[in-house]
C-alpha cells in the first residue's frame, strides 16, 4: 500500500456545501471542550481555511483561463455560482471564528 492511497478528495464545486457544513459544525461543537477537542476544532477549522484557499485560487485561474478565451453564458453561470458559494463560506468562517 502506498500512501497515496490513503488521499481523499472533496469536490469543492458539487460537495462543498456538506463539507463545509460539517467542519463549521466540528468547529462549534469542539471549540469549547477538552483538550482534544479544541485541538479537533482547530484542526477543522484549519481545513475550512485551506479549503476555501484552493477555492479561491481555482476560481481566480478559472476566471483568468475563461476571459482570456472563449467565455461563454455557462462558463459565467459557474463563476458566479462559485464567486457566491465562496463569498457565503467566508462569511460564516467569519461568524465561527468570534
Amino acid at each position: 500500500m502506498a500512501l497515496s492511497d490513503v488521499d481523499l478528495t472533496v469536490n469543492l464545486y458539487t460537495e462543498g456545501d456538506k463539507f463545509f457544513d460539517l467542519l463549521k459544525a466540528a468547529v462549534r461543537d469542539w471549540q469549547g471542550g477538552w483538550g482534544h477537542e479544541r485541538e479537533r476544532a482547530a484542526y477543522a477549522l484549519e481545513l475550512y481555511q485551506r479549503s476555501l484557499t484552493a477555492m479561491r485560487t481555482h476560481l481566480e485561474e478559472a476566471r483568468a483561463r475563461a476571459e482570456g478565451g472563449f467565455f461563454t453564458e455557462q462558463d459565467q453561470r459557474f463563476l458566479n455560482r462559485t464567486e457566491e458559494r465562496l463569498a457565503y463560506w467566508e462569511k460564516k468562517l467569519a461568524e465561527i471564528k468570534k
